[in-house]
């Protein structure tokens, strides 16, 4: 297992529209931390570290937030993007405990050659993500549904992923995940195909 980055934050007093303002114009950005063990804090955090953080371990990557000296196994749970600029405006980090569950919002990735994208069809993928149930220790970093097989019309529903062990995907009712759709082509050529049977 690779080391966990480490991430350094400052406590921050002022909060509000205009302190925050004030903040992100001097490079840095409002943040809160909320623990499972119930330690919620207001902070700042340097926006150009953050953003190259954020890109190299997104959601799902435990890593140390340290404040003042002490360090907590978290996620960054959200972070809220400018309206208008490419900047992010605010954060929230989530402090995790090893052994309490939580439930987080898991990329979905697809691996692989579909036979059916050569014949003219193409991949549909219905959810970008999927919720999941785990603890810290066993949260996967992406969903992958592996397309190798894969006709057209063929569905893999979010019922055929299995998870490893410690991970469930929560959900209800049944559903497509993704699917090899006919494309232009193929569809003329049944519609031409269904046509000719009629005419026959």
């Amino acid at each position: 297992m690779s080391e966990k980055e480490t991430f350094v934050a400052v406590k921050r007093e002022k909060t509000g529209t205009s302190a925050n303002r004030q903040l992100r114009n001097t490079g840095m950005i409002p943040a809160v931390f909320y623990s499972q063990e119930g330690d919620n804090m207001v902070l700042a955090v340097n926006e150009i570290d953050f953003t190259k953080m954020y890109r190299k371990i997104g959601t799902t990557s435990l890593f140390n937030l340290e404040i003042d000296g002490k360090k907590y196994d978290t996620l960054i749970w959200k972070a809220q993007m400018d309206p208008v600029r490419p900047r992010i405006n605010h954060i929230d980090f989530l402090g995790v405990a090893a052994d309490k569950p939580l439930k987080i919002k898991v990329p979905v990735t697809m691996e692989g050659l579909a036979p059916g994208v050569k014949l003219g069809g193409c991949m549909t993928t219905y959810r970008d993500n999927l919720e999941v149930a785990c603890t810290a220790a066993s949260i996967p970093a992406k969903i992958v549904v592996n397309i190798d097989g894969m006709n057209v019309n063929d569905t893999v529903f979010v019922s055929d992923i299995k998870l490893a062990d410690g991970a469930t995907i929560n959900f209800t009712n049944d559903f497509a995940l993704v699917r090899c759709v006919a494309g232009r082509v193929i569809a003329d050529e049944d519609a031409e195909s269904e046509a000719g049977a009629v005419q026959s």
